[in-house]
């Protein structure tokens, strides 16, 4: 059992899920992904140039069920897929940073319709990135290139928005992932700020998440922020390879660095059909497989496991959270 333990937190390493796909089994440069009621899980892939653009459908005990979405402009395609989103009746929502655009699917793929326009007015986009649903049934999401977040119905109606360019609080630069959490409070990871920024459900600056002045909990290029059930807040830090942790006052906690020393069941199966990719691997001078390497999206789920997808590794690693510390093995 890997454990990482601070502050009465304990996380235990669980296991880790992907591999590197150009298509089928596996993701390529992976940005989001989503997870339903099922533990049916969508990831989406960035890909390279013209190929690997898709979202996959997994499981979380690592089936893989098929694929969707392709390079291209047109209805269902991408040309720089970013994030993903499942509203509550299941619908699955793609943002594409290039082309402006939200594209919806239903559960099994099939293309919906989509809405968005460029520009920087109310309403328009440039380089939609993070999205997430708030308790009203609402799309948030980040346009990064014009430094705020916008509000949208499921149909692309404009709401709402906060945010402008700048350092100060409430203002951002470049901002990437975004959540809430159970009380509606918005989080954005600010990501050339260095910082997670928290607002009410309204978009009025709460607190924020970043290095203490003693330069403990810093963040280099925050992509993504989570938070559990009991408060505590997870960002992953690209580029510093690593995954944040916070307690709710904005106290930094701990840091988790991956510990994936054992390869996914798609991977282990893909060396024992090709022994000599082994001693392909001895010969590449590659950094320690097991850490986090440029970690995008973090999403916690209902029983509070935490989930790190690594666009540089094509894989998620997972963790379990033990709310009970006395009662863990290390203890006893």
């Amino acid at each position: 059992m890997l454990t990482t333990v601070a502050d009465g937190r304990v996380f235990d390493y669980s296991y880790c899920l992907g591999m590197y796909g150009m298509s089928g089994q596996g993701f390529w440069a992976p940005q989001d992904f989503a997870l339903a009621d099922d533990d049916t899980m969508f990831v989406i892939s960035r890909g390279a140039e013209e190929l690997g653009q898709r979202i996959s459908k997994v499981t979380l005990d690592h089936q893989f069920l098929g694929q969707f979405g392709a390079f291209g402009r047109g209805d269902g395609q991408f040309i720089w897929p970013r994030s993903i989103a499942l509203d509550d009746a299941g619908a699955i929502y793609a943002s594409d940073d290039f082309l402006n655009r939200i594209s919806i699917f239903d559960q099994d793929g099939a293309f919906q319709h989509a809405w968005g326009e460029a520009g920087d007015a109310k309403g328009q986009l440039n380089a939609p990135s993070g999205m997430t649903f708030d308790g009203s049934g609402n799309l948030l999401v980040v346009d990064a290139m014009n430094h705020r977040v916008q509000r949208f119905t499921k149909k692309g109606k404009y709401l709402g928005g906060f945010g402008r360019q700048g350092a100060a609080d409430g203002e951002f630069n470049l901002p990437w992932g975004v959540c809430t959490d159970d009380a509606g409070n918005v989080y954005v990871a600010d990501w050339k700020n260095n910082r997670v920024q928290k607002f009410d459900a309204d978009g009025n600056y709460l607190m924020k998440f970043e290095a203490s002045p003693s330069g403990v909990g810093d963040l280099h290029g925050p992509s993504s922020v989570a938070v559990d059930s009991e408060g505590d807040v997870y960002v992953t830090d690209w580029g510093s390879h690593r995954l944040q942790v916070y307690a709710p006052d904005g106290r930094f906690i701990a840091t988790l660095v991956g510990d994936a020393q054992q390869p996914s069941p798609w991977t282990q199966t893909y060396i024992d059909a090709n022994p000599e990719i082994i001693k392909a691997r001895r010969r590449v001078n590659l950094e320690p497989e097991w850490r986090f390497r440029r970690p995008v999206a973090v999403k916690v789920d209902r029983n509070d496991r935490i989930m790190v997808l690594e666009a540089a590794r094509h894989r998620i690693q997972i963790y379990d959270k033990v709310k009970d510390y006395e009662e863990h093995p290390l203890n006893l």
